[in-house]
């Protein structure tokens, strides 16, 4: 009796036009010796290795039982291929993405010969174009996730801006909590003209706007350090105001007047409605601790002892800064908070194993002094570099600095710089938007005085009213009343340096909690029962503890803490440049470059499903 046929290998054969046997699957169309299963299995191993050894698992699993069953077989190879296919295919877009291997690699011919079988997997040729390709459809992918991520919400913009060698490029990114933790995506990243203005750089935001969907009406804040990027929001306010129709969009929307409250009163409260609907220009934390040691710098005397520093540098022949950044830019780059930490760092060392350079008493204690007192914003700054933090995070940075400051009771530039952050700070609580999100930090919210803590209120009742008119929901929460009694009385005074604590944490534990006021709203319901709750330790989670809640003030904290003020996103655009130099003989395109980043800074490769 002759063996039975093995179906399931049989399928994948067909004949040509000379009646010989051939293989069908995909586009291989090669010639094999007979329909014998052997000389299949053969081809298979030779030709397309991910079907062989899928093919085997099942062949070796099922000799306990007999001969194959086709049926159920066939659907289960179909699926491991499938899967495999799927890794192949996501393992070539890392190869040359997150790997960062040049696409030069695939006219290497050892290079060919290797992947080859790989390839032939997803029936692609081993060549630039079919990679460039792939990682298209995948951005493209990407991009739809994003797209639904964002879609009908309110969310913020980190806007970035790099120079090199005459190329200026544009990095739009967004960041938004989800999934208990700070997402930020790459949106676009394009190349300027040069000359360009604020106009031009509109343009250009409007355009990844419009590419990703997204009303201009859901951006709430915009976070740049560059004047121009800052300009442009300015217009995008104009454009925002005319698209909202002016000042009738505003009024009476969350604005409950009543007898007994004086007109500067009401028209804060219009203004306040008014600001919320704006884009609020934000620098980041970097900007904001650099901003405080300009100030400092401003003292001649400092400015000539870093002149004599500066000088004995480029004498010694070290200063990278000046090789990199050109005469043009480096006094700006001298000044920068942690180029001059690490250029003053290096003169200890250097100094003393040079004859002829040397820096008198006094000199030696300005470095030393200068070097304290930026220590703890060096650190900061690098903080700031590398991780991705909530927005009132940076009041923490502040505040922790000024307590490592004033641990220097006989240093005059910590004193300086104490002054400064205080400035600043108070600056930065004058916005609504940090006011409010210090008060949405359940670990320092005991900072704010009563009457911070009742603006942040009713920007939290205005907020609330503009995410729902986004979405289409009629239902505006009107003011309480008790907030405008709040707002009115004489706020209570917060101490804005140590009062003896030895450190911030013990700061924080010396203020006392004052008593909420009766709500009116489920929001006011909401509020009042969160400022019941105790203050979290400093290292607490505060997504977490939002996320525990599971109520609209959760979301509203979620818009708020996710504003940017981290650098995290710049070191986007030097992965940028490094395209756009690597291959000069063969440049890559425009929308390649931004294909291949967009993957690079957002793509999640997970071969476990």
């Amino acid at each position: 009796m002759p063996r039975p046929k093995n179906e399931l290998l049989r399928q994948m054969l067909g004949k040509n036009e000379l009646n010989q046997v051939i293989c069908n699957y995909g586009a291989c169309k090669k010639r094999v010796l007979s329909g014998h299963a052997a000389n299949i299995q053969r081809h298979l191993r030779l030709m397309h290795p991910v079907i062989y050894n899928s093919y085997i698992e099942q062949k070796n699993a099922s000799k306990c039982n007999g001969n194959i069953k086709s049926e159920e077989t066939r659907h289960e190879m179909r699926q491991k291929c499938s899967r495999k296919k799927s890794k192949i295919e996501l393992a070539i877009v890392e190869f040359f993405t997150k790997c960062e291997r040049p696409l030069g690699m695939l006219e290497d011919r050892a290079f060919k010969v290797l992947a080859e079988p790989a390839f032939a997997t997803l029936n692609m040729s081993v060549n630039r174009n079919s990679v460039l390709e792939t990682i298209s459809s995948y951005a493209h992918k990407l991009r739809a996730e994003i797209r639904d991520d964002l879609s009908g919400s309110l969310f913020s913009l980190k806007i970035d801006m790099a120079t090199k060698e005459d190329i200026t490029l544009l990095g739009i990114n967004v960041q938004y909590i989800k999934d208990r933790s700070i997402q930020i995506k790459s949106l676009a990243i394009k190349e300027l003209q040069r000359g360009y203005t604020s106009e031009y750089v509109k343009t250009l935001i409007m355009e990844v706007l419009n590419e990703y969907s997204i009303n201009i009406q859901e951006i709430l804040a915009i976070t740049s350090n560059d004047n121009t990027i800052l300009d442009a929001v300015k217009e995008l306010n104009e454009d925002l105001h005319s698209v909202l129709g002016g000042d009738e969009t505003f009024n009476h929307k969350t604005i409950k007047k009543e007898s007994g409250f004086d007109s500067s009163f009401e028209d804060w409260l219009e203004e306040t409605d008014l600001t919320s609907y704006n884009i609020t220009s934000v620098l980041s934390g970097t900007q904001t601790l650099q901003l405080c040691v300009d100030a400092i710098l401003q003292n001649p005397e400092i400015e000539k002892n870093l002149e004599k520093c500066g000088t004995l540098m480029k004498e010694l022949g070290t200063p990278d800064v000046w090789q990199i950044f050109g005469p043009a830019s480096c006094e700006k780059k001298r000044n920068d908070c942690t180029t001059m930490y690490e250029f003053l760092e290096k003169l200890p060392v250097m100094l003393p194993t040079n004859v002829t350079l040397y820096l008198n008493t006094d000199e030696w204690c300005f470095v030393k002094e200068l070097l304290a007192a930026l220590k703890p914003l060096y650190k900061a700054t690098k903080k700031l570099q590398k991780e991705q933090l909530c927005y009132s995070e940076l009041f923490t940075i502040i505040m922790n600095i000024v307590f490592e400051l004033e641990n220097l009771p006989n240093n005059k530039m910590a004193k300086s710089l104490i002054d400064a952050l205080n400035m600043r700070k108070t600056k930065l609580l004058e916005m609504e938007i940090f006011n409010t999100a210090v008060f949405l930090d359940p670990r320092i919210r005991v900072c704010l005085d009563a009457t911070q803590k009742s603006r942040a209120k009713q920007y939290i009742t205005t907020l609330y009213n503009r995410v729902s008119t986004l979405k289409g929901d009629t239902t505006i929460s009107e003011t309480n009343d008790s907030l405008m009694a709040e707002m009115t009385s004489t706020a209570e005074e917060r101490p804005t340096s140590s009062h003896n604590a030895k450190s911030f944490v013990e700061f924080l534990q010396n203020l006392d909690t004052e008593p909420s006021s009766a709500p009116v709203s489920y929001l006011d319901a909401e509020i009042t029962l969160y400022e019941r709750q105790p203050r979290l330790p400093l290292d607490a989670n505060i997504i977490d503890f939002w996320f525990y809640q599971h109520n609209t003030l959760m979301d509203m904290a979620y818009l708020i803490l996710a504003i940017p003020c981290s650098e995290v996103s710049t070191e986007r655009l030097s992965a940028a440049f490094q395209y756009i130099f690597a291959d000069k003989q063969n440049p890559l395109s425009a929308a390649n470059i931004d294909n291949i980043l967009v993957v690079k800074v957002n793509g999640v490769f997970n071969y476990d499903n």
